[in-house]
Parts: C-alpha cells; sequence; structure tokens
C-alpha cells in the first residue's frame, strides 16, 4: 500500500481507489504524486493485457461484445490491484 511521504502514514486500500485520481493524503492533507517507477509499472500493468487481448481476439475470432468485455475484466483488476504498487513521492518526479 502506497504510504504518505509527507506524514509516513500508510493508506488503505480504500482510502488509495478513493484518492487515486487527485492523490491528497487523507491523513496530513498533502498533494502527494506518483513515483516514476510506479508510473511506468502502471503503464505496463495496463498496456500488457490489452496486446494480449487484441491477437487472442483475432486469433480465436471472438465477437467483439466478448473482447469488450475482457477489457473491462481487466480493467477492474487492474484499479483494484493497482494500490499495491502505486508508489509516493513529494514531488512530481520525471519519467526518466
Amino acid at each position: 500500500m502506497p504510504t504518505c511521504q509527507n506524514c509516513g502514514n500508510e493508506w488503505s486500500w480504500k482510502q488509495t481507489i478513493k484518492t487515486l485520481f487527485k492523490l491528497k493524503c487523507p491523513h496530513c492533507g498533502e498533494k502527494q504524486y506518483e513515483s516514476a517507477s510506479s508510473r511506468r509499472w502502471g503503464g505496463m500493468f495496463v498496456l500488457i493485457p490489452l496486446l494480449l487481448i487484441m491477437p487472442v481476439n483475432i486469433w480465436l475470432e471472438m465477437p467483439i461484445v466478448v473482447a469488450i468485455l475482457l477489457v473491462i475484466i481487466f480493467l477492474l483488476i487492474m484499479f483494484s490491484t493497482y494500490p499495491f504498487i502505486l508508489k509516493l513521492s513529494n514531488e512530481e518526479e520525471p519519467y526518466w
């Protein structure tokens, strides 16, 4: 779970999901930023399943509805597990 770099308190899963898009610490109220390594992992975490769905969809000739359902399932899994890989920083870091 992510830990606030300002006050040192660990966020719960529910708190992380609530503040996922604004990343404001629920304990001290300070703005936090996603670390560069966390952004890279998060990007791969989303990109790899989506890149796997496309070829499998073509190879198995799945209907588009099934492919959309698979994407929705992968996105739900990603959002529910993302708090476990999220790392925070006090300042915005460059990607590289």
